[in-house]
């Protein structure tokens, strides 16, 4: 038979495992997981299972990106792309070839070559530097008389005078020192006339074109030798 004080501390040891009980589950450090509170009393043992408040899982891991856990705390948004567009990459810069200029040989103030000329070269030459030779223009030897060969060249020259209607030009013949130089002079007027006699049966106005006879006195180049010689015998438009 229990005594009035039995059961008063049987009623005491009861409040207390309540209290621990309740202090267990309340509080932050019960992060074990389990707790067992035993209290005794003479031959008496009382056993009470205690439930943590907060239970820390040592086995835990991230989840991964394609969790349903991540998908729940970070949701996809459909106004966030998925792919990330490719930068399309910038041009190559255009590689710079370097060009070499091309200048005209420049011999006695004006630009010469040994192709047949056209209208048009004629034309873009005699209106860069305001004269121009005419290549092509041959005559028989210590003569006035064109040569055959030279037509293609005075044909040139007539389409440039009927291109140019309102040009006045001179047409100077000149000579190299093969030869007498005594003669030169007057051969070298009778072949300035030769071509300008020649564009006037063609219809060109005679007050538009000039005949003069240079004679040596204008080398391009050196009489001692007969590539020199050939560049020194030839006709020259000017522009006037």
């Amino acid at each position: 038979m229990n005594t009035p004080v039995q059961s008063r501390s049987r009623f005491s040891l009861r409040l207390t495992a309540v209290i621990l009980l309740f202090l267990c589950i309340s509080a932050s450090i019960c992060e074990a997981k389990s707790y067992k509170a035993i209290i005794g009393y003479e031959n008496e043992v009382m056993e009470i299972p205690l439930v943590p408040g907060r239970v820390i899982s040592t086995k835990a891991k991230t989840p991964s990106p394609d969790s349903p856990q991540m998908n729940t705390v970070f949701p996809v948004s459909d106004n966030i792309p998925t792919v990330v567009p490719a930068v399309t990459p910038e041009p190559a810069p255009e590689t710079l070839v370097a060009i070499e200029d091309v200048v005209p040989q420049m011999e006695d103030g004006f630009p010469e070559t040994t192709v047949i000329p056209t209208p048009e070269s004629l034309q873009a030459t005699i209106d860069a530097t305001g004269r121009a030779i005419v290549n092509g223009i041959n005559f028989e030897f210590d003569s006035a008389n064109l040569a055959d060969e030279s037509l293609a060249s005075l044909n040139a020259v007539l389409g440039y005078l009927r291109n140019n209607p309102d040009v006045r030009i001179a047409i100077e013949g000149h000579c190299d020192t093969s030869g007498d130089t005594s003669l030169n002079p007057a051969l070298s007027q009778a072949r300035a006339d030769a071509v300008r006699d020649w564009m006037i049966e063609r219809g060109v106005d005679s007050w538009r074109i000039r005949a003069v006879g240079m004679s040596h006195t204008k080398p391009i180049a050196d009489n001692a030798t007969a590539e020199g010689q050939a560049r020194n015998r030839r006709v020259e438009l000017v522009k006037e």
